[in-house]
């Protein structure tokens, strides 16, 4: 009978230290992940809309899957936006930014942000010979093929075509958004 009770304490007293270190770690975690996330959020922003150095969080009134919306602007004028999404890719959800220049009227990039995407396959998406393909594209609806892309055509990752179909569709959906009126 004492084994047991000295057994049980000493696992007791195990786990409550274990928890009481996880928490001081997360505490102290906390604020330089959350950091991070930001500084790579605004890096990403600057890619996909590269003539613009300000951004500013605007509403969105017809979300779908856009997340968050922001202008940017370059010397206080007015270059495009960013298109903050969050989509179900094949493995999970895929958070991503879209471009899109208001005085070119093009697509001017996509980021992938964060993804849970199949390594090796869906995970492909954030190799620049993908999101590469999004640059400069006319504001019109994209697709999908398998061989030989269009003008309007995006070539799917072999074996990834669930993720490929499911970041068109999210740059889509933020075109759409655009030429929609949904820009405040």
């Amino acid at each position: 009978m004492k084994f047991i009770v000295r057994t049980s304490a000493f696992l007791l007293s195990t786990a409550v230290l274990i928890a009481v270190l996880l928490g001081f770690t997360y505490k102290l975690t906390q604020e330089p992940i959350a950091h991070k996330m930001t500084q790579t959020r605004e890096d990403a922003m600057k890619e996909v809309l590269p003539h613009a150095d300000v951004f500013m969080k605007i509403q969105v009134e017809t979300p779908g899957n856009i997340t968050g919306a922001y202008r940017g602007t370059e010397s206080g004028r007015e270059t495009g936006y960013v298109a903050e999404m969050a989509i179900e890719g094949y493995a999970g959800r895929v958070d991503l930014l879209v471009g899109i220049s208001s005085v070119d009227a093009v697509v001017t990039g996509m980021r992938i942000l964060k993804h849970s995407e199949t390594p090796g396959l869906g995970a492909l998406a954030v190799k620049e010979s993908f999101y590469k393909q999004f640059d400069n594209r006319r504001l019109e609806p994209l697709t999908v093929v398998k061989v030989s892309p269009g003008d309007l055509d995006i070539d799917a990752i072999t074996g990834a075509t669930v993720t490929t179909r499911a970041i068109t569709r999210a740059v889509n959906e933020a075109i759409e958004w655009y030429n929609g009126g949904g820009v405040q």
